[in-house]
Parts: structure tokens; sequence; C-alpha cells
């Protein structure tokens, strides 16, 4: 039996209409969601320990350690104003003995989003800290150091 391609369509009920936002909705959003927020997760981590190992060596190679303190400071705030971060998203912390010879160490911690959503903010927050040493030198002159 021939039937009219009128007649063969009137009986087919496609369900195209309702699946196609389901899977927009339910597959495509979220994963693109996912490739847009991984990401940032590695860059933060990076900057974070470029900005460590910055603030370790400009503060063992300062002159003084209020003048190196300082500097580590600008430098972690430069690099994160060169990667777009906003204003305390990266904060340094300086520890050791500032001496001849001694090993000064520099922790940067950065706030990363957990879901950031384009035009509409983020949503929670966790920090990652990266930890950088610099030695020293052995034969400096400190001010205020007696010279052997």
């Amino acid at each position: 039996m021939n039937r009219s391609p009128h007649q063969r369509l009137q009986g087919d009920r496609g369900s195209a209409v309702v699946e196609m936002p389901l899977a927009v909705g339910l597959l495509l959003l979220p994963i693109s969601m996912v490739v847009m927020l991984v990401p940032q997760w590695p860059e933060r981590q990076t900057v974070a320990s470029a900005a460590a190992k910055d603030a370790a060596t400009v503060y063992a190679n300062a002159s003084d350690p209020a003048t190196g303190a300082a500097q580590a400071e600008a430098s972690v705030a430069l690099a994160a104003a060169n990667y777009g971060l906003p204003p305390g998203a990266l904060t340094v912390t300086l520890g050791g003995r500032w001496c001849r010879a001694c090993t000064v160490t520099a922790s940067v911690t950065v706030d990363i989003p957990a879901i950031d959503v384009p035009l509409a903010g983020t949503v929670g927050s966790f920090t990652w800290t990266a930890t950088s040493s610099a030695r020293i030198d052995d034969y400096r002159s400190i001010p205020g150091a007696g010279q052997p």
C-alpha cells in the first residue's frame, strides 16, 4: 500500500522537541561549566608557586629584612596584577632567620574559586599554599653584623 508523505508523517510522534532541551540542560551545560572551571585551578596554583619563588629570592637578596619583606610583598602584588587576579587573592608569609648562610621561606596562599559562573559570580572557594625557600649568601655583608 502506497501512502502519501502526508499520511506517513501523520502518525509520527517524535520526541526530539523534548530530548534536545534535556540534552542541553543535563549534559552540555554541566560539561561546559567543568571545562571553564578546571583551567582556573592549575593556573592559580602556578601563579602562587611562581610568586613564592620570586618572593623568597627577593627577600634573600635584599640588603636588610625590612626592605626584603617590602620587596617580597610588592613582588607578590605584581604577580597577582599580571595575572588579573583580584586584589588580596595572593597573600605572602615570610619566615626563617635572616642571617648569613640561613634559609628564608616565602609561603604564598591563593584563593581559588570552587565554582565561577560567568556573569553570576563565584560560589565557594578554597585556598592553596605554595612554599619556596632561598638561601642567603654565605659571604654577604649584613648591616649591623660584626665582620669576622
